[in-house]
């Protein structure tokens, strides 16, 4: 099964970076997430719930990913089950959603503060990374405006 170890993270651990909001939003899901003790299948199956989420306003067929979506749901309550875990696990795992968005959003503004900031690195990332968030953000050169 999945282990969780004790995170802290004391002030002089991490230096400001201005990212401190986004920083302690992630250690806080990893906080809460960690209480839940999930299994290696259950974490992986909630995983895939949350990558395959219809509502991204750039997919031409979200009815067929909420299809999905709803099977992999079906899929982690009964591994839930199977497992005899607390019958309320799957809902405290689903209200960790909003906090995710909170996460992903705070992200998205420090990436393209930090393309404003600083062009010519956001340009150099690595192309993962560029192919994951340019639908969000635009690499572009804005001297080339």
């Amino acid at each position: 099964a999945g282990q969780c170890r004790s995170v802290t993270t004391p002030s002089t651990a991490v230096p400001p970076s201005g990212c401190d909001d986004l920083i302690g939003a992630v250690f806080e899901l990893g906080r809460t997430l960690c209480r839940l003790q999930l299994s290696d299948e259950e974490l992986a199956l909630f995983t895939a719930a949350v990558l395959l989420s219809p509502d991204r306003p750039w997919l031409t067929e979200s009815k067929k990913v909420q299809k999905l979506q709803d099977k992999i749901y079906v899929a982690l309550q009964h591994e839930i089950q199977k497992k005899h875990s607390a019958e309320d696990k799957l809902s405290k795992m689903v209200s960790k959603l909003p906090l995710m968005k909170t996460i992903c959003n705070l992200h998205l503004d420090k990436l393209e503060f930090f393309r404003l900031l600083h062009p010519e690195t956001a340009m150099n990332f690595p192309p993962l990374y560029k192919e994951v968030f340019n639908s969000e953000l635009q690499y572009s050169d804005p001297r080339e405006s």
